[in-house]
């Protein structure tokens, strides 16, 4: 190491005007400062090697990049201003250039404790446990990578897991690496940063940090810090100087072409880092102005270049207003530094290549669609996507339900008594309609609003944010809502919309109240101070009259609607009108019956033997009711009854009257002959087709309905569509609740076919085929089984059905 050192590395050292102006400045005393920074950009180095080990599809961090933002500090820095600097800010700015991404490598025994979430029973080093529960909760932050991976292991198909899994770390050491950095400097630098007798580690390990941080941050930071007499230290300036360089480091030897065509990239977010890094072929960069030189094969990369350099553009925004004021500091503190940064990168020289004949290869627009809010919640919340306006009750109360089992989840693991309650409220006010959906669940603060409620799309429910909240709270929940469009079905009914929030922390600790309004919809957002004293959301719209669903509805037609909609709730829900005021909870759903289904197409034979079963299985998260006809001959099961012809003499001509019963999916029909008589005594033979029983559904998940058939007519079927088919005909009132969840369509008005349906069929063919089997006996369970073997066409309960 310091071999390579002294050859390699010492001779470009030498090279950089930092260095030489610390170099002089510590000629005669100081000497050890020297030294110090040599160990340090040796240690750096040679660590940094290491990082291609984990990291090797995304654009470098090794010794060229750390030498290249050494020579950008100097590029952004007057030689005045160098020369001025004191040597304490010169040796932070050198040691924060080399120091910033070591965290990029992190120790081996350290990801080899990270591997071990993989094993089916691992055993930790108890040193390293820490770091194996964060890179856990990491990981299972990623339901969709569990899943894949998981799926992969079962059709053994190792080798694509173990990439998924390389990807996984790769991801969480880039997101991690500036905290390792602390942890680094702690374990090997600690007490040995000095200049004289100021131990400065921890002001490099936060510069370090810093670089990851928000730029504003850095105001945090001592801007004239004493190292001794006449020496100070502005420690926001270094940090400015290292965010700039390293973000400026950009262009293609970052990502040389001879790594890049042996290097396999598969992930394609890697892909696109190193296609944008290769493309720059040059850069300009000073105090006055930046220019990066660029010829793009193909749009994408010039588009990726461009949205670069918006992010250049907003650090050197930000950084442009902290340099002032620092240089105003500095100024009333009579220190010669005066910096100047520009204020945005010049993209007149990213182009596009050009052919043989001097013409673009492409033309490079730099447009994106642009979406109308008023049109999209045209397009989407009405009769395109959520046809009902009711459903913007339903969203909202979702919405709430969703974050009082949130906040439960939470308050179990902080040990404190919470009840969650929703109520909704449908009032009369100066003679408009008024509706109010209020919860005491978990609430919101402005982070939650700029990041996912006010963004269309972006449910907080399918975010790292939500899933890491999970995984400390060592938490299973399933929401309902996920989809990050349904406050936008208020707008079906309503022009504005006020809430009142407040979002929980911890035990007794909770965010400042928030009141928002949303006006209209271009969706003006309006934010205030609010007045809420418990954590929770209170929506408020006032409904339009002449697009309100329930302008027609009495109380009672209202709170019917409400329990349509939330069948099987897990808590109270509280219902007031302006005459009524309810509650209900799950044991509405204890109650039904399915002769709530039942009309003309289910009716009493005396060859149709009806089972009725009620289940609630917490395990398997399935409740409901269901009743089944099964076809008889003299008490025996049968695929079909042929009833004995009748010959019946009429005026001497014999009429034979037949009648047929049969087994269909999902129902029992009946055909039989019959004899007309007109009115010129005309005697005529037709025969005519009724529905004994037919299947019906009604379908709740996580208590919510789910407006769809499970058994639609064939025309109605849409493809990708979930449907039940049995062998026999079957009523149906079902919640899937608990760890059971189905994929749903945008709207919620549809069961999307996939392995979490083929899952509750599964579960509902074993409810079926176990209270069947002990509801009949033996030999005519047997004889029955033999009967739908042979006529179902439903591989999922044939294979249950061979398992009794």
């Amino acid at each position: 190491m310091i071999d390579d050192f002294k050859d390699e590395y010492l001779p470009r050292l030498n090279k950089s005007y930092l260095y030489q102006t610390i170099t002089k400045k510590c000629s005669e005393k100081d000497s050890e400062v020297i030294a110090l920074i040599n160990d340090i950009v040796s240690y750096s180095l040679n660590r940094t090697k290491t990082i291609i080990k984990h990291m090797g599809e995304f654009t470098l961090h090794d010794s060229e990049h750390l030498f290249r933002v050494l020579l950008l500090m100097e590029k952004l820095l007057p030689e005045d201003v160098i020369e001025n600097l004191s040597v304490p800010e010169l040796m932070l700015l050198i040691c924060s250039a080399f120091m910033h991404d070591v965290g990029m490598a992190p120790e081996e025994e350290e990801v080899l404790e990270w591997k071990k979430v993989w094993d089916l029973k691992p055993s930790l080093n108890e040193k390293l446990q820490n770091t194996f529960i964060e890179f856990k909760r990491f990981y299972y932050s990623q339901p969709h990578q569990v899943e894949g991976i998981n799926k992969l292991i079962s059709q053994n198909n190792f080798s694509q897991a173990d990439i998924i899994k390389s990807h996984i770390i790769t991801e969480y050491i880039r997101k991690t690496h500036a905290d390792r950095i602390k942890d680094i400097i702690q374990k090997h630098w600690e007490g040995k940063i000095k200049f004289r007798d100021n131990d400065l580690t921890v002001e490099l390990a936060q510069i370090c940090l810093s670089h990851n941080e928000e730029a504003l941050k850095l105001l945090r930071f001592e801007k004239y810090m004493i190292c001794g007499e006449q020496i100070h230290v502005c420690l926001p300036l270094v940090g400015i100087i290292l965010r700039l360089a390293d973000i400026l480091d950009f262009d293609a030897k970052r990502t040389p072409a001879v790594l890049f065509s042996h290097l396999y990239v598969k992930e394609p977010v890697s892909l696109k880092e190193w296609n944008k890094h290769r493309a720059v072929e040059a850069w300009d960069i000073s105090s006055e102005s930046i220019y990066f030189t660029a010829k793009c094969a193909h749009p994408a990369i010039e588009s990726s270049i461009h949205r670069f350099c918006d992010d250049i553009d907003h650090e050197l925004s930000v950084c442009y207003n902290l340099v002032s004021e620092l240089n105003e500091f500095n100024k009333m503190k009579h220190r010669e530094i005066l910096i100047k940064i520009p204020y945005k990168v010049s993209r007149e020289k990213i182009t596009t290549k050009k052919n043989i004949h001097d013409k673009p290869i492409y033309i490079y627009k730099d447009v994106q669609f642009n979406l109308s809010k008023k049109q999209v919640i045209e397009l989407l919340m009405g009769t395109k996507l959520y046809g009902n306006p009711e459903v913007a009750l339903r969203e909202l109360v979702q919405n709430s339900i969703d974050a009082c089992l949130l906040r439960q989840k939470q308050e179990n693991k902080w040990g404190t008594i919470y009840k969650p309650e929703v109520t909704i409220k449908y009032l009369t006010e100066n003679e408009d309609k008024i509706l109010i959906v209020e919860d005491n669940g978990t609430g919101m603060d402005e982070y939650i609003i700029d990041n996912y409620y006010s963004k269309v799309g972006s449910s907080f429910y399918k975010s790292s944010d939500f899933y890491n909240m999970l995984s400390e709270n060592n938490a299973e929940f399933t929401p309902t809502s996920r989809f990050g469009i349904g406050i936008l079905s208020s707008f079906m009914v309503a022009d504005t919309i006020i809430v009142d929030t407040k979002r929980v922390y911890a035990a007794h600790k909770s965010s400042e109240p928030i009141n928002l309004t949303i006006e209209g919809q271009e969706s003006i957002f309006w934010i205030k101070e609010g007045s809420r004293e418990l954590p929770g959301t209170m929506t408020r719209l006032q409904l339009r009259k002449n697009k309100n669903p329930w302008q027609s509805f009495n109380d009672a037609a209202f709170i019917k609607s409400v329990k349509n909609s939330i069948r099987n709730p897990p808590f109270t829900i509280n219902i007031i009108t302006d005459n009524e005021n309810i509650s209900y909870n799950e044991e509405n759903f204890d109650s039904i019956t399915t002769n709530d289904l039942k009309d003309g197409d289910w009716s009493t034979h005396p060859n149709v033997q009806y089972y009725t079963i009620k289940f609630d299985d917490v395990d398997r998260g399935i409740k409901g009711v269901l009743e089944i006809g099964i076809l008889q001959s003299k008490g025996v099961p049968t695929h079909e009854i042929e009833l004995p012809s009748k010959t019946i003499d009429i005026a001497g001509v014999n009429y034979e009257l037949d009648k047929k019963v049969w087994l269909r999916d999902n129902s029992i029909q009946e055909n039989s002959t019959h004899i007309n008589i007109s009115d010129d005594y005309n005697i005529n033979t037709n025969n005519s087709s009724r529905t004994i029983a037919k299947s019906k559904s009604r379908l709740s998940l996580h208590g919510i309905d789910i407006p769809t058939s499970l058994f639609p007519e064939w025309y109605y079927k849409r493809d990708n569509q979930a449907v039940l088919s049995f062998p026999f005909p079957i009523l149906i009132i079902v919640d899937a609740f608990g760890k059971t969840d189905l994929d749903l369509n945008s709207a919620r008005t549809e069961i999307v076919l996939s392995d979490k349906w083929r899952d509750f069929e599964k579960k509902l063919s074993q409810i079926i085929c176990k209270e069947l089997s002990n509801q009949i006996d033996p030999e005519n369970w047997k004889k029955l089984k033999d009967i739908f073997l042979k006529s179902s066409n439903n591989e999922v309960f044939k294979d249950v059905l061979n398992s009794f």
